[in-house]
């Protein structure tokens, strides 16, 4: 996908102010868990960046203004070439330190085996984490941003999305963390295709829209979390478009990545049963999580616990 495709997706959303509005609560309640002293600073960050991208739409759908507005954001207000500015620290804790460890504990529930591949590894700090866990990891991305702490560990850079050169069987379970979504339709098959090849499970943390009344962990979540309650209320066009919203907010502007692959590829838990099913992988289990607390980029995120077929 283009990256004038990936704006037009983005600025579509932002000329919705009931998308506009529910994102801008989401990222508030994420950040009032994290920046202490700087909540009223960083709720002020927010509205104005959100106020800034939807304000750069107010005419009709402007790719150039949206890219425009972003990097003045970037510059200006977040402030991203200055690793010492407080947002920056916060976020920088919170991605090294706090999310990997987040991330360990329910991995380790729900991981299939020692033998991980960390296929779009990004920062690798998760990946460093599972291996000081005792996992033998290896890890994968188009990007190469890994922090120092995760450049011991065996790392392939892919060419795609699609050229992921480890060996066949080599791994015991493909870790995709909030990736598939990142990769365009027409290579999506012949990524999960390779990973059925390379690791006998998968295990997928995706942003879902249009959940079933019967997902596990579904009613539990909707006891205590309003944005979930909020979300599942919304017709699908507008869960789709606040997944967009969350996406783009998280890797443009608080991690500073514009020039990220974002396709936006969200499906629905049987919409990527059935892509899953159709390139050789069953899923086993499904575990709604939502909005979950101690995230501070929330959205409604699902694990899918997959098995390769025979």
């Amino acid at each position: 996908m283009t990256r004038d495709y990936a704006l037009r997706t983005v600025a579509d959303a932002l000329r919705s102010p009931v998308v506009v509005e529910f994102v801008t609560a989401s990222v508030k309640a994420g950040y009032l868990e994290f920046f202490g002293a700087y909540s009223d600073q960083v709720c002020g960050m927010v509205d104005h960046a959100l106020d800034r991208l939807s304000r750069s739409q107010s005419d009709g759908v402007d790719p150039d203004q949206l890219a425009k507005a972003t990097s003045a954001l970037l510059d200006r207000t977040f402030r991203k070439s200055d690793p010492s500015f407080w947002f920056n620290r916060v976020y920088h804790q919170y991605k090294t330190q706090t999310k990997p460890e987040a991330d360990f504990q329910q991995l380790q529930k729900l991981l299939p085996g020692k033998r991980v591949l960390d296929y779009g590894c990004g920062s690798g700090y998760l990946a460093a984490r599972l291996a000081k866990g005792g996992y033998k990891v290896f890890t994968t991305d188009v990007l190469d941003y890994r922090y120092a702490e995760a450049r011991h560990l065996p790392f392939v850079q892919m060419a795609s999305a699609t050229d992921i050169s480890y060996p066949d069987d080599s791994v015991d379970v493909a870790l995709v963390l909030a990736v598939l979504h990142h990769i365009n339709p027409d290579d999506l098959p012949r990524v999960v295709q390779r990973l059925r090849k390379i690791a006998r499970y998968a295990l997928i943390k995706e942003d879902i829209y249009g959940l079933s009344d019967q997902a596990e962990g579904l009613a539990q979540c909707l006891t205590t979390q309003p944005l979930l309650r909020t979300f599942v209320g919304m017709t699908l066009a507008v869960q789709q478009q606040v997944l967009v919203l969350i996406d783009f907010f998280a890797n443009a502007i608080a991690q500073g990545l514009p020039e990220m692959n974002m396709p936006f590829e969200f499906k629905t838990v049987t919409a990527w049963e059935q892509v899953l099913l159709q390139n050789g992988f069953r899923v086993n289990k499904i575990l709604v999580i939502g909005f979950e607390p101690g995230r501070m980029h929330k959205s409604c995120h699902v694990w899918l616990v997959c098995e390769r077929t025979a």
